[in-house]
């Protein structure tokens, strides 16, 4: 990483990389274990594996711009509820906290943008 940039640590990916991370080893302790059905430690490594992914990709969108993009922030949101949706008390209430990190530094980027356009 390079140490002289003016943008801040990618916090919002770095946090659903780890929650991603979870995931797949949640998945792989259950099939080892056998304690779940295998379709639980299919679904916790397979969306634990696309967690990471995306986590990764939104790490470079925030290298590159400094904060999370709406549209980035919107898939994040839509992904969330319908997990919330499906499962209520489930690991999507963890990506609550990158999401809300993210927005508040859109919102920030957003009231800075307004204040220099005048």
């Amino acid at each position: 990483m390079n140490m002289n940039s003016k943008t801040p640590p990618p916090l919002v990916g770095s946090l659903l990389t780890v929650i991603g991370a979870g995931h797949t080893g949640l998945g792989v302790v259950d099939w080892l274990t056998k304690d779940q059905p295998t379709e639980l430690s299919f679904w916790f490594t397979g969306f634990g594996v696309a967690g990471m992914a995306l986590g990764v990709a939104v790490m470079e969108v925030e290298r590159a711009r400094g904060y999370v993009p709406g549209p980035v922030l919107a898939a994040v949101a839509a992904m969330t509820a319908f997990g919330l949706a499906f499962e209520p008390m489930s690991g999507f209430l963890t990506v609550l906290v990158p999401l809300g990190i993210g927005v508040a530094g859109w919102a920030k980027r957003r009231s800075v943008r307004t204040v220099h356009r005048g």
